[in-house]
């Protein structure tokens, strides 16, 4: 079974209020294998306070899915992704955009952002991230979802980790593992405060359960282009608004079999 996938980013209040761009940016593919169709997300939020990172977001997931494509039409196996694979992708993405950071005569700190990249195969998978926001999973058979990483905070819930700050390869977080992932999740911390609980550090289910729903009804697989641009309608709401004013990314993609309606036994 394939992946169907809704994925977008919505700009926050705060910015359109300031004349800011979107700083978040959200990539995903999906390449087919002899093994079966595998899902890379990529999910960036560029830091507020830094005048080009919408630039560097946006960098940083087309350098990362781009790398991770490269490694897979290789004949690259995800089940073989380890750590110091994930920091050479990094290192990577970091030069890019020191590339793009002196072309344009401007600081690499300007262009500070964060990363979640997601790589899920029919049986295995590998996860790393810098910074805040979350990844958070549904397995085959499972009602409820768990996370990957808990965001990365610092002291004070608006301060994170970026990809390009010198040690981002000492707080990067990598896990792989070989799980039937049915269901995925990315999303940036402009959303954390309404799927989290801090408190217990669990997953806020309901939201999830709901958010997936259609996206299991698509009829098209891959990303579904409708979806998405609902989903980036539901992120502008005034419902989310009126709980968050940052940038907002959000990737939510099944492969769970769609179950149609069962018929009329009277009909």
């Amino acid at each position: 079974m394939t992946w169907r996938i809704a994925a977008t980013s919505a700009i926050g209040t705060s910015h359109t209020k300031t004349g800011q761009p979107c700083q978040d940016s959200v990539r995903v593919r999906l390449v087919n294998t002899l093994a079966g169709p595998i899902l890379i997300s990529a999910v960036s939020d560029g830091a507020g306070s830094a005048a080009h990172s919408e630039i560097g977001s946006r960098a940083a997931v087309t350098t990362a899915t781009f790398l991770v494509e490269n490694f897979l039409e290789a004949d690259g196996n995800v089940g073989s992704i380890k750590r110091d694979t994930a920091l050479s992708w990094l290192a990577q993405i970091q030069t890019v955009i020191s590339t793009l950071a002196a072309e344009s005569g401007a600081s690499v700190r300007e262009f500070a952002c964060t990363l979640l990249v997601a790589i899920i195969a029919p049986d295995s998978a590998a996860f790393f991230q810098v910074g805040d926001g979350a990844m958070v999973v549904r397995e085959q058979g499972d009602d409820g979802w768990s996370y990957i990483f808990w965001p990365q905070h610092g002291e004070y819930i608006n301060t994170t980790n970026f990809i390009t700050t010198s040690n981002a390869s000492e707080v990067m977080e990598f896990a792989s593992a070989s799980r039937k992932i049915e269901s995925f999740s990315s999303f940036s911390d402009g959303i954390e405060s309404l799927v989290l609980h801090y408190a217990t550090k669990t997953v806020h289910d309901p939201f999830f359960n709901r958010m997936i729903a259609p996206v299991c009804e698509a009829l098209t697989d891959g990303l579904d282009d409708g979806l998405s641009v609902s989903l980036s309608n539901y992120l502008a709401s005034e419902i989310v608004c009126t709980r968050t004013d940052d940038d907002k990314s959000l990737v939510l993609a099944t492969r769970r079999e769609h179950q149609p309606p069962a018929a009329d036994a009277d009909s």
